[in-house]
């Protein structure tokens, strides 16, 4: 994603966040965060576990880094 950095953000710690996109859904629905897990590592390796099991349906798995906010700022 184009301006976005996987380097570590000075206010917030980084999240991996896996998400699914359906192939056959409309724009609006197509994707969703299935879960978001703490380690770069452990989201990838999780990510290519649901592709394999998911082979052959019409959806994939991507990983995206976030950012945990513990609380909202007003």
């Amino acid at each position: 994603m184009p301006g976005t950095s996987d380097g570590p953000h000075s206010k917030y710690r980084h999240v991996y966040a896996i998400v699914r996109f359906d192939l056959e859904m409309s724009r609006e629905r197509a994707a969703a965060v299935v879960k978001v897990i703490p380690s770069q590592e452990l989201a990838e390796k999780e990510t290519a576990r649901l592709n394999a099991v998911n082979k052959g349906k019409q959806c994939t798995y991507k990983v995206q880094t976030s950012r945990f906010v513990e609380s909202p700022e007003t």
